[in-house]
């Protein structure tokens, strides 16, 4: 109600005065111009925080994944240490569920990206346990085995 008030004295001071339509365009500018900025400004932080850890910076140790208590969910535990100078917030991996058979010929029947890990301090360690959901029941005929690549790491100062 407040709202379509001012906009309607804001159209008819705009017709009225002609200071107050130049007034009224420059303030719309000043927001726009704000908001491009901000917008470029966080787009240029967030590329950047992608490239200032390396996946070798990394060190995962006893990784496992497992089935999930609910069934179409699988659980995915073990440690994460980060050797580099930097604090990690985000680590992105593609994870992969394969059913090999015993000749080891094995076919992927679920895969996820998904973020893993919690905010890790430079030297530090932290313990991951994250869901992961592969969409449709996974059904694994012959022997579960699972991989993992890493696909994005953020970090900060």
């Amino acid at each position: 109600m407040v709202w379509s008030l001012l906009l309607l004295a804001s159209i008819f001071l705009a017709i009225k005065f002609r200071a107050f339509r130049f007034a009224l365009l420059a303030t719309i500018g000043l927001i726009v111009a704000t908001i491009a900025l901000y917008i470029a400004h966080d787009k240029t932080e967030t590329e950047s925080s992608k490239h200032l850890v390396l996946a070798d910076q990394l060190a995962f140790t006893d990784l496992r994944l497992g089935p999930d208590n609910y069934g179409s969910s699988y659980r995915l535990t073990g440690r994460l240490k980060n050797k580099s100078p930097y604090s990690v917030f985000e680590v992105r991996a593609r994870i992969r569920i394969l059913d090999c058979d015993s000749q080891s010929h094995c076919d992927v029947v679920g895969e996820e990206e998904t973020s893993i890990g919690p905010l890790i301090p430079p030297a530090q360690v932290r313990d991951i346990d994250e869901s992961v959901y592969f969409g449709s029941e996974t059904r694994i005929r012959g022997q579960l085995q699972w991989n993992y690549e890493i696909t994005e790491i953020r970090a900060r100062s």
